[in-house]
């Protein structure tokens, strides 16, 4: 139930945050820019008014404007402050499950890994490389072959099989268990190091 509720308070920060640039979006452009059901928007934007933190002025017949409250403003404030605390808490845990995980490389004298896969996951496993004096060899990705990452060009999985020499190492930035189950049945020819059991 917490997570349902945290979900919300996102979508209503968004929704707050669209508003307060733009009052005249249509229920239908706020659908479209926050990415959740027209139904939805529908509902929080009735709540938001219920609970006193929007208000709606008719412009003409066929036209509203929302004009966001002084208690919608600290209301926006507070979803923020909970938003960055989250983002923070998130770090952290990633960052110390990440190290425990990773740790165990550097004590069996591995110098050498890759990641695969760019995402908010693969930006803390790149801090605690650094903070682990674990060099960077290559980032994989098939999304984003070509492109740059921290300053090291991306390559795609079959250029890094080729290229990898024996000892090198790819660790595979998610904690879904279904696509690390996945990535390790189709690529049995990869050291692969998971971030979870």
């Amino acid at each position: 139930m917490k997570e349902k509720s945290a979900k919300l308070d996102i979508r209503e920060l968004e929704i707050l945050e669209k508003l307060e640039n733009n009052g005249h979006l249509t229920q239908r452009d706020l659908s479209k820019e926050v990415g959740i059901a027209l139904g939805l928007v529908n509902h929080l934007l009735k709540k938001m008014v219920r609970k006193g933190w929007i208000n709606i002025k008719n412009v003409d017949a066929k036209r509203i404007r929302y004009l966001i409250t002084p208690e919608g403003a600290r209301e926006k404030s507070s979803l923020l402050y909970k938003r960055v605390e989250s983002t923070i808490h998130f770090y952290l845990e990633a960052k110390r499950v990440i190290k425990y995980k990773v740790m165990h490389l550097k004590n069996e004298g591995v110098e050498k890994v890759s990641i695969y896969g760019i995402n908010h996951i693969s930006e803390v496993l790149y801090i605690v490389l650094r903070e682990l004096g674990l060099e960077l060899e290559f980032v994989v990705d098939e999304n984003r072959k070509g492109k740059e990452w921290f300053g090291y060009k991306v390559i795609g999985i079959d250029e890094f099989v080729n290229l990898k020499s024996n000892s090198n190492i790819l660790i595979l930035a998610s904690f879904d268990k279904d696509e690390i189950d996945g990535f390790c049945k189709e690529r049995e020819d990869v050291k692969l190091v998971a971030l979870r059991e």
